[in-house]
């Protein structure tokens, strides 16, 4: 039995996250969170090149993120990139969030490996783990 299989989940939950391009040189990213048995279906598309692969990946996830929070909070993703570090990949992302409630700015960054070199996975995590800790007790009270 897992450590965690008993303990309520109070964060949403990474389901799928997905980067596609398309033959008209689009990156198009769909990422699906869950929280508490709904599915948030987040979408982002520009078009391809270099890093911005990265970004659409980010932006989907925030969008995500949004559709969850509702108007509790306002997201901006500052920046996102990929690095190597100790031979695996890993993502890095920079969020800015403004509570609506508060009136306050918080700066949030995240990282996550590459699982076996996705970095479509790698980033959606990463934004998770940015804005977990402080959306998971926002949702938790909130409700």
């Amino acid at each position: 039995m897992d450590w965690q299989e008993n303990r309520p989940r109070e964060r949403a939950r990474l389901v799928e996250a997905q980067l596609v391009h398309s033959a008209d040189n689009r990156a198009r990213a769909e990422v699906v969170l869950e929280w508490r048995a709904v599915e948030y279906r987040g979408r982002a598309s520009a078009v391809s090149h270099g890093t911005m692969d990265l970004r659409v990946c980010a932006l989907a996830t925030l969008d995500a993120l949004q559709q969850l929070l509702g108007e509790r909070a306002n997201l901006r993703l500052v920046g996102v990139k990929s690095v190597k570090a100790f031979d695996d990949l890993v993502a890095i992302i920079a969020v800015n969030a403004h509570d609506t409630t508060s009136g306050e700015d918080r700066r949030l960054v995240g990282t996550a490996p590459a699982p076996e070199g996705d970095l479509t996975v790698a980033v959606a995590r990463a934004a998770l783990n940015a804005t977990n800790r402080l959306f998971g007790n926002i949702l938790a009270v909130g409700e």
